[in-house]
């Protein structure tokens, strides 16, 4: 919170089992499928920070009108209720498993490695800390001729490898930055853009505007969108410098019907997934957070509209998921071999908010 996948055998029989394969040396898994996802053929993820879901799902109050003692959201949660109302919505997704820190969230639900140490949290090129020279989805990707872009909100530059802290773009908020093999190659630094074209000045709690990410959404064409889509909002726009939760309220609203009524998303089987990288509240100097479970608003969606539309609406799953089943279901919908056998090698893939299995 410093200053968004089992083994080959049980992989085969529960993802593949139709499909004819072979395994090439960098973990892919080529089906008959014929190179489009088992679930969507496009994905985007989006993570924020540092909120328990009793803090943006349920009853939503007038922002900063909550106290620590309250039962409600911390602030306007109405298109956080809404949002997750019409499509998938996990109730029991938690970091389990994942260390302390917000990186580790962010590697975890890339490559698997939840791990990375306590100093990471200040940047990739922090004393202690040593960027993982390990496969992540980067890897995967590519190995099968899949596109990925990575959006960062309020990036100092257009395109590259950032490493380090500029205002409210966060490093440890982009898990691109701390691989080795990303990190040393040019080109796929260059995957690694500004999403937004004019930074708007910000405030760190509510009232105070949002960007608009119109680099991102610009690229929701079938034309040009990558099949693989991190999005990465400011440390404002994320809610990790409020714990009132009423500006990533006011970004999602503002954000999330333009990805949903995009040209991608109303053609394309494209699926958008958010979530939170853990629980708990990072505001200084505010009103404490109410005391919360581990559980974090993590929601499933698409265009309801589409006929190829990927995902379920209105649905509601109890089971248990985290960070790795979030990765498990991009390797199983694209046919990956998982990259640690305790991590998301052993976690279950989020297929009950597709509409179809094949």
């Amino acid at each position: 919170m410093s200053c968004m996948f089992l083994v080959t055998m049980v992989l085969v029989s529960t993802t593949l089992a139709n499909s004819s394969l072979s395994v090439n040396n960098s973990g892919v898994v080529t089906t008959s499928y014929g190179g489009f996802g088992r679930w969507f053929d496009y994905v985007v993820v989006i993570m924020l920070e540092n909120h328990s879901i009793n803090y943006t799902y349920g009853v939503s109050v007038a922002p900063n009108s909550w106290n620590s003692m309250s039962t409600t959201c911390t602030g306007n949660c109405t298109y956080f209720d809404s949002l997750a109302s019409q499509n998938g919505l996990a109730l029991n997704y938690t970091n389990l498993g994942v260390i302390d820190g917000s990186i580790s969230d962010y590697t975890a639900m890339t490559s698997g490695d939840g791990s990375l140490t306590s100093a990471c949290n200040d940047g990739p090129t922090t004393p202690g800390c040593t960027p993982p020279d390990i496969p992540n989805i980067v890897d995967r990707l590519e190995a099968a001729n899949l596109s990925w872009k990575a959006y960062m909100e309020d990036y100092p530059q257009a395109s590259g490898c950032y490493n380090q802290f500029a205002t409210n773009y966060f490093p440890n908020h982009n898990p691109f930055v701390y691989y080795q093999d990303i990190i040393n190659n040019t080109n796929r630094c260059n995957q690694i853009v500004n999403a937004n074209s004019q930074i708007t000045s910000q405030a760190d709690c509510w009232p105070t505007s949002v960007q608009n990410d119109d680099l991102f959404l610009a690229d929701l064409t079938p034309a040009n969108a990558p099949n693989y889509m991190f999005l990465t909002p400011n440390s404002i726009d994320d809610i990790h410098n409020c714990n009132d939760v009423s500006v990533a309220n006011a970004w999602l609203q503002q954000l999330v019907p333009h990805i949903l009524n995009s040209p991608l998303f109303q053609t394309r089987r494209a699926a958008l997934f958010i979530t939170f990288d853990e629980a708990g509240c990072s505001g200084k100097n505010q009103t404490p957070c109410p005391s919360a479970g581990p559980q974090l608003y993590t929601v499933w969606a698409s265009n309801s509209t589409n006929p190829v539309s990927p995902t379920k609406m209105g649905f509601k799953s109890t089971r248990s998921y985290t960070h790795f089943s979030a990765l498990r279901t991009v390797e199983d919908n694209w046919g990956f071999l998982p990259f640690i056998a305790s991590t998301d090698g052993s976690a279950d893939n989020m297929q009950e908010f597709f509409r179809t299995s094949s």
